[in-house]
């Protein structure tokens, strides 16, 4: 078996995954974990303010955790002021015949069962897409549940902190920051950046202004967009007349619609038709978050399902006409934009407005909504968790994206709970 990874001592120093008992210097001096310490995440010993007995004798300090002893001088450890106040050397294996320092050390390889090593080595050498598919189920359900509810507040919380960032470079201005994130949405992955730089150079009160008029709607977002600049049939010749006198009236600055992408994607994605569906969203719903917060989720839902205008039930881009039934905005487009623009806003204005209802509300928007199907949930369901709302998906999401795909068991609370299992 290969030799542990630092990060795995760690995780057993942090949670006392070794014998008690045997716990000694290589000296042969008894020692009594009374606080295991800090966990470090930054430059310095391991573990800060643990407090041990030694041989008898109280000790506060730091634990510095290695693989092996040498480690200690491979780091260049030795003469670094940061490292002064250790009281105990944690090894895996000691391969010196002295001590690094004029502090103990310890060496866990006979105090460490096979069974966690040989967990770990099985987590972290898997190539499944879920390191632990056989084991998922095992984990108690109060474990993996609790987990799953932390993991969506973490969720929420990162997608708000963006959102209240962006509230502080427009001046507070949440209408602007709202049309940002749903602009972004209706970019999907592929043209979010587009889509973002879109909403930025259009102020909401433009829309605002010119909500009574589909036409103009289209021609400030196209315009805005860059796709009137060389107009090559009647329509858009006719939008980007109209555009020129309103780029005028109001200041804008189109962008280079070079910056848009088709290639690889079904016609019903191309950014042309999904600018014509927002133009049909603020005309006919008013796409503001004034009227998204006085709604339910099941009336959000239903005024997503937006048709576009007359054009655009049978082009998906300028001068291609298709044979089409309908070109209007999907339902897992419209769970998607509620997903990733109402429930942050709801959770970033929780705190901005320091209304801890809102937090609640955001929480059971999710819960509302159909569960996502994606590759992502695909594999969990593959194991026989199925996730019952949106909720429970966006928190599987969250694990797949930022623990399984990264390896990141140990801080996993279900990879921890494996180790930690007898079995």
């Amino acid at each position: 078996m290969r030799l542990p990874a630092e990060e795995l001592l760690h995780h057993i120093w942090q949670y006392r995954l070794y014998n008690f008992a045997g716990l000694q210097t290589v000296e042969g001096a008894s020692i009594e974990v009374i606080r295991t310490g800090e966990l470090n995440p930054n430059a310095g010993p391991d573990f800060l303010n643990a407090r041990l007995k030694i041989g008898g004798t109280d000790w506060a300090g730091n634990v510095e955790i290695h693989v092996r002893s040498s480690d200690w001088i491979k780091h260049q450890h030795e003469g670094n002021p940061s490292y002064e106040n250790i009281i105990l050397h944690a090894v895996f294996e000691n391969d010196l015949e002295e001590s690094v320092g004029a502090f103990p050390t310890v060496e866990l390889k006979h105090l460490i069962s096979d069974q966690v090593l040989r967990k770990y080595e099985s987590l972290s050498s898997s190539t499944a897409d879920l390191p632990c598919r056989t084991q998922f189920l095992e984990v108690p359900s109060i474990v993996r549940n609790g987990w799953l509810d932390a993991l969506i507040i973490s969720r929420l919380h990162r997608k708000a902190q963006w959102i209240l960032e962006l509230m502080d470079k427009v001046n507070g201005d949440m209408e602007q920051v709202f049309q940002i994130a749903l602009f972004r949405s209706f970019g999907m992955s592929v043209n979010a950046a587009p889509f973002e730089l879109l909403a930025h150079s259009t102020p909401w009160r433009t829309l605002a202004k010119h909500q009574d008029d589909l036409f103009q709607l289209e021609a400030v977002l196209f315009g805005n967009a860059g796709f009137l600049s060389e107009p090559e049939e009647p329509y858009q010749a006719k939008l980007s007349k109209e555009y020129e006198f309103l780029k005028i009236k109001y200041s804008l600055h189109p962008l280079d619609k070079s910056v848009w992408k088709f290639s690889r994607m079904h016609p019903k994605n191309f950014p042309t038709l999904r600018i014509a569906q927002l133009a049909s969203l603020y005309h006919e719903k008013a796409a503001f978050l004034s009227g998204f917060r006085t709604k339910n989720v099941s009336d959000v839902m239903k005024s997503l399902l937006i048709e576009p205008s007359e054009y655009w039930q049978s082009h998906y881009r300028f001068g291609k006409e298709f044979a089409t039934k309908s070109n209007r905005v999907g339902e897992q487009m419209a769970r998607n934009i509620i997903i990733n623009v109402l429930a942050p806003f709801l959770f970033a204005l929780s705190e901005r407005e320091a209304k801890p209802d809102l937090k609640d509300e955001a929480l059971a928007v999710l819960s509302a909504l159909k569960a996502e199907k994606n590759a992502k949930t695909r594999e969990f369901e593959n194991v026989g968790f199925k996730p019952e709302n949106a909720l429970e998906s966006q928190a599987l999401i969250e694990l797949k994206s930022n623990y399984c795909e990264l390896k990141k068991c140990l801080i996993c609370r279900i990879g921890a709970n494996i180790l930690r299992q007898e079995k």
